[in-house]
Formats: C-alpha cells, sequence, structure tokens
C-alpha cells in the first residue's frame, strides 16, 4: 500500500521568511550563484537581518531587498529544485509585500543627488546588478 505524504503547512511570519531567505541564499552561495562582491553584500545583509549588525550603508529595509535579489540569482543560476523556487516564490512575495509597504518616496532633488551618489558605492552596484535578475524570465528552450 502507497502512502501518500501531507504537504507540510508554512505558516510566514517576518521572522521565518527571512531565515528561509538566509537559509537559500547559504545554498545559491554553495552553488556558485554569486560573485565576491555579491557575497560579502549579501552576508551583510544577512546580518543585520537576522543578527541586528548595525551597517552604515544597509538599513533593515534594504537587507530584505538584497535577500530577495539574492535568492533571485541563485534562481536563475539553477540553485533551488522546482519545490524550493515554488517555497521561495511566496516567500519573497510575502517579505517583498512588506518592504514595499516601507519604502520612502524619492522626492527632493536632494534625495535624487543623494541616490546618485549612492550609485558609486558597491551596494547600489549590487542592488543594479541583482535587481535585473528579478525580472521575469522568458519561458523559451535552452539549446544543447
Amino acid at each position: 500500500m502507497t502512502e501518500t505524504q501531507e504537504p507540510t503547512v508554512i505558516t510566514l511570519d517576518n521572522k521565518n521568511s527571512i531565515q528561509i531567505l538566509t537559509q537559500y541564499v547559504e545554498v545559491a552561495q554553495q552553488k556558485g550563484a554569486y560573485l565576491l562582491n555579491e557575497a560579502e553584500i549579501l552576508k551583510r545583509a544577512i546580518d543585520v537581518s537576522v543578527n541586528n549588525v548595525p551597517d552604515n550603508e544597509i538599513d533593515t529595509n534594504l537587507a530584505k531587498q538584497l535577500l530577495i535579489q539574492g535568492v533571485n540569482k541563485g534562481q536563475r543560476h539553477g540553485a533551488y529544485t522546482l519545490n524550493d523556487a515554488s517555497l521561495l516564490s511566496k516567500v519573497v512575495a510575502f517579505v517583498a509585500s512588506g518592504v514595499q509597504g516601507q519604502a520612502p518616496a524619492v522626492e527632493s532633488d536632494a534625495a535624487q543627488d543623494a541616490a546618485q551618489d549612492a550609485a558609486q558605492d558597491p551596494v547600489s552596484e549590487l542592488l543594479d546588478d541583482l535587481s535585473e535578475l528579478a525580472e521575469p524570465i522568458p519561458l523559451k528552450p535552452k539549446e544543447v
């Protein structure tokens, strides 16, 4: 007789969703998904979001955004199983909904100048590099 295994139900909250993201960033790192400078910034994001380590460049919202971008890049590099990717999709949607509600709006010229100045630091480089990876990937067959 074959027994079917019931799916595990996970109720997402702020704490366990960040823990899930950090675990999968580690999985992607082990599969070689990140450049060294990306790994360093993702480590700092984990320190800020999990260990409450103060960082002059990364606050908790930015840390969450970096973790989301990190798992998206890991997915693009094929680091996750289909089941893991499905779970991550739900976790990313949960975390992103909280981050978007807290994101400050850029209104003044001074704020725009500060954003341009920030474009020259490594955190912004990572955001620029990983943000494009968060876009939907077109479905097309791979050439072998």
